[in-house]
């Protein structure tokens, strides 16, 4: 295995540095993305023994043709073998096309019977064309003359794009083959009919038509696209600027109307509980200072109660008094 890799690594360099004894002449080939491309030799009548296919100087696969029946294969970059096919005589065809396939590609062809052959190829992978947009530039009305210039581009602009303008309307058709198309149409004249048309290698695709009495009456075809883009964005900071405004008062407010209602609140709560720190002040009831009347000595009365000795002594506590005692008083007047 490591001897059949450095062969094809000195094949590589031999094909890159010292050339092949006869050399083919350099084929251009497209192809269009997701698609396929064959890559042909020009050996009729030759015997073909092996066939080494490399871009840009990497080995891609060797090819041992065997008659019309399957040739035997040694792929290099694994990563491409499913979308390799090797129809018989030692070709190579590449499917499911990628940008990254657009390269220069290189066969070495060997044979018994006649010096090494070296065909070299490029390829070139673009994409199919989408609809071409157009842009109207500022227009000049005056004495019922309109002049004006026509833009057409790509939105996704691809490579060897080439861009022409087809006219409709005037004495005999005409092509303009120019991105830019100058329009000047006077009142009253016929009218003209533009048509941008994009093209590469592989495709191609046409634009909306434009009417130039809309263009001229300031109504154009719906497809074009205006140079109005500085207004626009003028027009779109202003809005934003205003909406951002209007949100900052719209806060303030809200905040306002908070800040009121808290202290509306705080106003109406008495406050049953004073501070520890203040003073409580109590109402002070006037008392009647009602003096005693002195004592009338001359007209009082006094008595004078006298009790036994035995009532000096309280009767113990389950004794009951006996009802039959008498107590004697001595009264003075």
């Amino acid at each position: 295995m490591a001897a059949s890799s450095t062969f094809l690594v000195l094949i590589s360099l031999l094909c890159q540095l010292t050339g092949p004894a006869v050399s083919g002449a350099l084929k251009e080939l497209v192809g269009a993305l997701g698609g396929s491309v064959t890559f042909p030799l020009n050996i009729t009548g030759k015997q073909v023994d092996t066939v080494v296919w490399s871009i840009n100087t990497t080995v891609l696969v060797t090819i041992q043709p065997i008659g019309n029946k399957q040739p035997k294969v040694i792929v290099t970059q694994n990563r491409n073998k499913e979308r390799m096919e090797f129809p018989p005589g030692g070709e190579l065809k590449l499917s499911n096309l990628k940008k990254s396939d657009s390269g220069a590609y290189c066969a070495q062809i060997y044979s018994s019977s006649s010096p090494p052959i070296t065909q070299e190829y490029v390829l070139r992978v673009y994409e199919h064309l989408s609809k071409p947009k157009v842009i109207v530039g500022l227009q000049s009305s005056k004495n019922g003359s309109c002049t004006t210039n026509l833009t057409c581009f790509m939105e996704h602009r691809g490579e060897d794009v080439t861009y022409s303008w087809k006219v409709l309307g005037e004495a005999a058709n005409e092509t303009h083959d120019n991105s830019i198309l100058p329009v000047s149409w006077n009142l009253g004249e016929k009218d003209m009919t533009f048509i941008c048309i994009a093209r590469n290698p592989i495709s191609s695709n046409s634009s909306s038509p434009i009417l130039v009495r809309k263009l001229c009456e300031g109504d154009p075809d719906s497809s074009m696209v205006f140079l109005c883009f500085p207004l626009m964005l003028m027009l779109l900071i202003i809005l934003v600027l205003g909406l951002v405004l209007l949100c900052m008062q719209k806060e303030r407010r809200i905040e306002f109307i908070k800040e009121k209602k808290r202290m509306d609140i705080h106003q109406e709560i008495p406050n049953f509980c004073p501070n520890s720190g203040e003073t409580t002040e109590y109402d002070t009831i006037p008392y009647a200072d009602k003096s005693i009347p002195k004592e009338d000595l001359e007209n009082s009365l006094y008595s004078t109660v006298q009790i036994p000795k035995k009532m000096e002594e309280p009767y113990p506590l389950s004794t009951t008094p006996d009802p039959s005692r008498t107590f004697s008083y001595e009264h003075v007047i």
